[in-house]
């Protein structure tokens, strides 16, 4: 996968498929939406709500300037430059589809494609809350990503970028696992927002004491108190209306996650 050859999003997302379930609904972002990815969805017969985003399907692109109805059953074919791959690939050349319009709290509207045709069962109002349960997912790129700066690689051999992508996602396991507790004692507590642990405090904690944990001979029951204690300062407000502007960290400020 690191070896000279390009591969598209949409071929990492179609290879996936053969690991989840009939009952499973399928929930994907704006980098998803293409015939293709749909029709390989009704294949595997997997249910689906996927973003639109303004360069995808002509319904959608019409919905996010405000026209027409808030849901729309349509059925899809593939472009005339598509048709033949569509066809190689054995694919459905008509797929039925609903589009679903939702307003976002800032006031934008956000197009959805799904396979949930029943109006009645399922509401076009429930699919912004139903999309939104993707945030935790999100959440996680921006950890790797972002905060440990993930594509900051050591090395530009296929495997100090193997060595280095696997790291950071051990990282965030063992962050999970050793920030449980804290997360379990700050759900308990009577406070008007939900708090969970700063995730600033948490990596910081652990990047100091990660080596004592896995290969001292501490007393690890007393080292891992001593991070939880660590966990439970400054914990962040969950404020579900909140839409602060994202802020651009500078260099100096991301110098210390860089290291």
């Amino acid at each position: 996968m690191f070896v000279g050859r390009y591969t598209y999003e949409v071929d990492l997302a179609v290879g996936h498929l053969a690991r989840t379930r009939p009952k499973d609904l399928l929930v994907m972002d704006r980098n998803y939406p293409s015939y293709r990815m749909l029709a390989e969805l009704a294949r595997y017969g997997r249910d689906f709500v996927v973003r639109c985003s303004a360069a995808s399907f002509a319904p959608a692109r019409r919905m996010l300037t405000g026209e027409g109805p808030d849901s729309l059953v349509v059925t899809l074919t593939p472009c005339a430059g598509q048709r033949a791959d569509i066809r190689t690939r054995g694919l459905a050349e008509a797929l039925r589809v609903r589009f679903v319009r939702v307003r976002l709290s800032t006031g934008e509207w956000e197009v959805l494609v799904t396979s949930l045709l029943d109006e009645a069962r399922y509401p076009a109002e429930e699919f912004l809350e139903l999309y939104g349960l993707r945030w935790g997912v999100e959440t996680l790129y921006g950890i790797l990503k972002t905060r440990l700066d993930l594509e900051n690689f050591t090395g530009l051999g296929a495997e100090a970028v193997r060595q280095d992508f696997h790291a950071t996602v051990y990282l965030t396991g063992l962050e999970a696992i050793l920030t449980a507790d804290a997360q379990q004692h700050l759900d308990a507590k009577k406070t008007l927002h939900p708090q969970a642990v700063n995730r600033t405090v948490s990596f910081n904690a652990i990047k100091h004491h990660a080596l004592d944990l896995l290969y001292s001979d501490l007393n690890t029951t007393a080292l891992a108190e001593r991070l939880t204690a660590l966990f439970l300062t400054s914990p962040t407000t969950d404020r579900p209306q909140r839409n602060p502007p994202r802020k651009k960290s500078s260099s100096r400020g991301l110098l210390d996650f860089h290291k």
